[in-house]
């Protein structure tokens, strides 16, 4: 091959490289996923309607890394027939369960007046690092091979207000509204029904008395 054509081909392969990059690369993640499933239950079990109206989320972090969630939904339909029928009360909330964040374990449902109340742990959702504890299930988690695509999908709440709690004694580090120290809070925006979380970093747990917060927070995130 003579000399000259070399820079003929370097172009060739510089275009093609170009059409590769301009082609969009389809979305492999999947879906979207709710913080809380059942906050938004609107499904028909054995001819009865279940609906949710307003509703609320709050999750508490135990210094040991447990969490217990407890979910609140005052319903537009549906309330009499799951406060008569337990089997069909548990067979909604375990088919809204599935798309949730958590990994629920020990779930409990109850009736209080209109509303459904869903009480549950999920002991995997925190990290313990540098004496910090680390929630989670807010930042989705990648592909774990360079150059793979896919991996979880983007969070949205799901519910009309979300709160997370620190165990008692600790501050919680997060890029959200807090109403104190050891507490924040996301709310639904406009009555939209799938509120983007945009959380880019994990909220962190640790300890009010401890020494450079900041710089554990750092080390906890990191480490997880």
């Amino acid at each position: 091959m003579r000399p000259r054509s070399l820079p003929l081909i370097a172009v060739v392969l510089l275009l093609a490289l170009a059409a590769v990059a301009a082609v969009p690369v389809a979305d492999a993640r999947a879906p979207p996923t709710p913080v809380c499933g059942v906050c938004s239950v609107d499904t028909t079990v054995d001819g009865a309607a279940v609906a949710a109206g307003e509703s609320e989320l709050t999750v508490s972090i135990h210094e040991n890394g447990t969490t217990a969630w407890e979910a609140r939904v005052e319903l537009t339909a549906g309330s009499d027939v799951l406060a008569e029928n337990g089997s069909l009360r548990r067979a909604v909330v375990d088919e809204a369960m599935g798309r949730s964040i958590a990994d629920p374990e020990q779930v409990r449902s109850q009736m209080g007046g209109e509303a459904l109340i869903v009480r549950y742990r999920d002991d995997g959702a925190t990290e313990r690092h540098v004496g910090a504890v680390v929630f989670t299930p807010l930042t989705p988690e990648g592909p774990s091979s360079p150059f793979a695509i896919g991996g979880e999908g983007p969070r949205y709440l799901g519910t009309d207000r979300f709160t997370l709690r620190a165990p008692a004694g600790y501050d919680l580090h997060g890029d959200a509204e807090s109403t104190d120290s050891g507490t924040i809070v996301w709310t639904r925006e406009n009555g939209s029904e799938r509120t983007s979380l945009d959380v880019a970093t994990d909220p962190v747990a640790v300890e009010s008395d401890s020494g450079a917060p900041g710089v554990r927070t750092w080390f906890a995130r990191l480490l997880t």
